[in-house]
C-alpha cells in the first residue's frame, strides 16, 4: 500500500505539471504515455499469439504530436491516420516474415489505443483542453473510486463477470451517482469559463460510464492475454495502460458531448 501511494503521488505531480506548464508538455505527456502503451499493447498481443510492429503506431503518434503543435486542421490528422494504416500495409507485403498476422495486429493498435490518444493530444491542445479535462477526470476518478466501495458494500449483480469478476451493477450505478456530484464540483470550479451546472453534471456521468466501458475493454485483452497488469511500470498501478484505459474513453467522451451541445445551440 505505502508503494502504491507513493507511486500515486509521484505520477499525479508528473501529470499535473506537464498539463499546466504550457500546451508543448501536454502534447508531450501525451506522446509518452501513447509510445509506453504501444509497447505494453504489443507484448500483451504477443501473449495471446498475435503479432504486431510497433514502428508505424509510434510514427503516427508523432507525427500527430506535430500537427496538434502546429494547429494543424481536423483532415491532416485524419490523413496521418490513413496514411500510417496504408503503411503497415505495405510494410507486411513486402515482408515476408510478417504479413497478415501483423498486418492485423497492427492495425488493431492504431485505432486502440494510438488512435484514442492521438484524439486526447489533440483536445489538451485546445483551448477548452481545461473545461474537457475537468468534467471528464472528475467524474471518471469518482466513478472509479465509488463503484469500487458501492461494488464491495453492496455488490450482488455482476457486471461482466467474464472480463472483470470484481465489477458490480451496484458498484456501476454507484459510480455513476458520484459522477454526478463530482460533476457539480467541476461546475464550482469552472464557473470563471461559462460552464454551465446541467452540462457538466450530464457530461460527467456519460464521459464516466464510457469510461468504465474502457476499464472493461482493457480487462477483455488482459483477460485473453492471462496477466494482471499490462506491465510493472508503476509500482502498485501496473503499466500505463492500466491507468489511462478509462480517461482514453471518457475524455473524448466529454469533448464530443460539449461540442454537440454547442453545435445545438448554434
Amino acid at each position: 500500500m505505502k508503494k502504491r501511494v507513493i507511486s500515486a503521488i509521484v505520477l499525479l505531480a508528473i501529470v499535473g505539471a506537464c498539463l499546466f506548464i504550457s500546451e508543448v508538455t501536454r502534447a508531450l505527456l501525451v506522446l509518452a504515455a501513447a509510445v509506453l502503451s504501444a509497447f505494453e499493447m504489443k507484448n500483451c498481443l504477443a501473449k495471446t499469439g498475435e503479432r504486431a510492429i510497433i514502428f508505424t503506431p509510434v510514427l503516427y503518434i508523432v507525427i500527430n504530436t506535430v500537427l496538434c503543435l502546429t494547429g494543424a486542421p481536423l483532415w491532416a490528422l485524419a490523413a496521418n491516420l490513413i496514411g500510417c494504416v496504408i503503411l503497415t500495409v505495405c510494410i507486411c507485403i513486402c515482408r515476408e516474415d510478417l504479413m497478415a498476422p501483423a498486418a492485423r495486429g497492427t492495425l488493431f493498435m492504431l485505432i486502440y489505443p494510438m488512435a484514442l490518444y492521438a484524439a486526447l493530444q489533440r483536445i489538451l491542445t485546445t483551448d477548452r483542453w481545461l473545461y474537457v479535462f475537468a468534467v471528464a477526470a472528475l467524474g471518471t476518478w469518482s466513478c472509479d473510486a465509488f463503484a469500487l466501495f458501492g461494488g464491495r458494500r453492496f455488490g450482488k449483480h455482476k457486471l461482466s463477470p467474464h472480463v472483470s469478476p470484481n465489477k458490480t451493477v451496484e458498484g456501476s450505478l454507484c459510480g455513476a451517482a458520484a459522477s454526478a456530484l463530482f460533476g457539480v464540483l467541476a461546475w464550482l470550479l469552472l464557473m470563471k469559463q461559462g460552464a454551465e451546472l446541467w452540462v457538466c453534471v450530464a457530461v460527467a456521468v456519460i464521459a464516466s460510464t464510457l469510461g468504465q466501458f474502457g476499464d472493461l475493454a482493457a480487462s477483455l485483452f488482459k483477460r485473453e492475454a492471462g496477466i494482471k497488469d499490462y506491465s510493472d511500470l508503476i509500482p502498485g498501478h501496473g503499466g500505463m495502460m492500466d491507468r489511462a484505459d478509462s480517461l482514453l474513453f471518457s475524455i473524448p467522451t466529454a469533448w464530443f458531448c460539449i461540442e454537440l451541445i454547442d453545435l445545438i445551440r448554434k
